[in-house]
């Protein structure tokens, strides 16, 4: 979740974003030098546009990998023209891909290699793994007068489907800034689309079991969006 300290800050980068996209928008952008269809999660998403998108999502995304795009509901992004809310970025979504293999052809062998590690890893999501994640956001918040935040250990929910070509995964992750604590949905679909491995995370502010059962639902059909897409 993106709270707003430093918000004097944020409220300058957001004013750079005048022109928002539209809801529902596709947009076209290139991992490993092959065209992508990138929807969002849900027709009342919208892509954050690219100053958003380099000036407050990227601080979010680890140096491993490279955010290809970013969506929050539509009336969040019509909020924005009055500054970050109160409340922080409660529901997000982000597609991203990992640096040093983006160039690299997934065959559906390669893939799956990959979901063979995911799976014991997404159980084992150690203290030191979060003390790293923590770091190297705080070194990204600091950079942009935004007050620290600590992540508590997550708490693992494994595996919510798998098909050809797509896995997704669950977690629930306490956050703390400042004086305010927030427990976020965060769900994870690992794909493969045409022969690039993509990442598509979706994030909401838990409020009851009923989250993550939208998280559920909401991360399948995103994701056979994204293939269908794609296909």
């Amino acid at each position: 979740m993106i709270q707003s300290g430093g918000q004097r800050v944020l409220v300058a980068l957001l004013f750079l974003a005048a022109a928002i996209p539209g809801e529902g928008a596709d947009i076209e952008v290139k991992a490993g030098g092959v065209s992508l269809t990138l929807p969002g999660p849900a027709s009342d998403f919208g892509e954050v546009g690219d100053k958003l998108r380099t000036t407050i999502f990227e601080l979010l995304v680890p140096s491993t990998n490279r955010l290809l795009s970013a969506y929050i509901p539509a009336k969040t992004l019509a909020e924005l023209s009055g500054g970050l809310p109160a409340s922080g970025l409660d529901t997000y979504a982000m597609v991203e891909v990992v640096r040093r293999h983006e160039y690299s052809d997934c065959t559906p062998g390669a893939f799956d290699q990959v979901l063979k590690g995911a799976e014991p890893a997404m159980g084992k999501f150690d203290a030191e793994k979060v003390g790293q994640l923590e770091q190297e956001m705080n070194i990204h918040l600091k950079s942009i007068g935004t007050k620290p935040i600590e992540m508590g250990h997550p708490e693992m929910l494994g595996a919510i489907f798998q098909k050809t070509n797509a896995s997704g995964y669950a977690m629930l992750m306490a956050i703390k800034q400042g004086d305010r604590s927030v427990t976020m949905a965060a769900g994870m679909t690992v794909m493969r689309i045409k022969q690039r491995l993509i990442f598509a995370y979706l994030f909401y502010k838990y409020e009851s079991p009923d989250t993550v059962s939208a998280l559920r639902r909401n991360l399948e059909a995103w994701a056979d969006a994204l293939l269908a897409k794609n296909n």
